[in-house]
């Protein structure tokens, strides 16, 4: 039987991702910590895509959470990255948007079949309110207030990351859905070395 290897130790507690995701949660208008996650992100855009196709399972939490989301006629992909979840979220979903605030790795990403790449930014996504039906993202920033608008009633949000709280940008589940506001339901499990959490928002 063939070795799984294990997760890859990326000092979460001590990472700059999760310092600046914290600000941001404390203060989403905190100009300082959206930039320097953008420029951190931006430094490892040539390296991202052979980086993570080095790690095991490193979707496996999105195809598991896909088969626990309802249908639906299209979904957003945000924080897309260069594409890492995107095929997995395709082979899901009819129509798919995938959209990250980096152009590089927008330029660096695996072609998917169907897919309508953007570059856009999770504070102020270019989508109308309460029209989503399904968001996912793998390992993204969490921006509630953004999500929370544009999610339809009775609409979900599936938040997975690649190495449960060894991922950089890690935010509790219960705190995550505290954050999205009253009346959203939670389910959640664990797949590789990740994990994925499904919030459905309330059916107005």
């Amino acid at each position: 039987m063939e070795e799984i290897p294990g997760p890859p130790d990326l000092k979460a507690d001590v990472h700059p991702s999760r310092r600046f995701q914290e600000r941001l949660l404390r203060n989403p208008e905190d100009h300082e910590a959206w930039l320097g996650l953008q420029l951190s992100y931006e430094r490892m855009a040539g390296e991202w895509r052979s980086w993570t196709d080095e790690q095991y399972g490193y979707d496996l939490p999105v195809r598991e959470g896909l088969r626990r989301a309802r249908p639906a006629r299209w979904a957003v992909e945000i924080c897309c990255g260069t594409g890492e979840a995107t095929a997995a979220v395709a082979e899901a979903v009819p129509t798919v948007v995938a959209c990250d605030l980096n152009p590089e790795m927008i330029r660096r990403r695996v072609e998917v079949p169907g897919v309508c790449w953007m570059v856009a930014d999770v504070r102020a996504l270019p989508l109308a309110t309460a029209r989503v039906p399904l968001v996912v993202s793998l390992n993204g920033v969490f921006n509630p207030s953004e999500i929370a608008r544009v999610v339809e009633p009775g609409g979900q949000l599936l938040w997975c990351t690649s190495f449960r709280s060894g991922t950089p940008l890690y935010v509790l589940p219960d705190r995550m859905r505290r954050l999205l506001g009253s009346g959203w339901a939670v389910e959640g499990g664990h797949a590789g070395h990740g994990e994925w959490t499904l919030f459905t928002a309330p059916d107005m």
